[in-house]
């Protein structure tokens, strides 16, 4: 890669990356993974077209994949930095349809293991979704729970 280049995919950095800041990525972020972006996507410039709209569009799809794959969450610090370390914790659902003790039992990481492998593929989708504060259907998380409980009664 050419001095030339990289000077040419700093320029279309900066004026993509300012558009595409959200949730816990900051601008130094976006840059970071920009340049990344920008790095593999030159295994598929065809030399003989601009080397500028090549990088504008490889970089503009990518950054729209990012936000698009819920990478954006719109909740508290705590809940975000839970996804930054990949700490899924049930300590901030509400449970208004009936009382179970989850809290307690999914505390430890043995037990969130346990469910996250034995929880059958259908549940997993709306298991996440609940964990990470988004609201599902009544009936969906009711089911969820009962699931849930069903799994951690076996041994708990």
């Amino acid at each position: 890669m050419t001095p030339e280049q990289i000077k040419i995919i700093r320029k279309v950095i900066n004026n993509i990356a300012p558009k595409y800041t959200f949730g816990y990525y900051s601008l130094d972020d976006i840059k970071q993974e920009s340049f990344i972006f920008c790095m593999e996507a030159m295994e598929r410039y065809d030399a003989e077209r601009p080397l500028e709209n090549f990088i504008s569009k490889a970089l503009s799809n990518k950054l729209k994949n990012l936000v698009r794959d819920k990478y954006y969450r719109n909740s508290s610090s705590e809940d975000k930095k839970a996804l930054m370390d990949l700490n899924v914790s049930l300590s901030n659902i509400e449970q208004p349809f009936y009382e179970i003790d989850l809290d307690g039992k999914l505390s430890t990481k043995d037990a969130l293991d346990k469910v996250m492998s034995q929880l059958p593929p259908g549940f997993r989708n709306d298991f996440l979704r609940v964990a990470n504060g988004v609201s599902i259907q009544s009936h969906r998380k009711n089911n969820l729970f009962s699931k849930i409980q069903e799994i951690l009664d076996e041994d708990w």
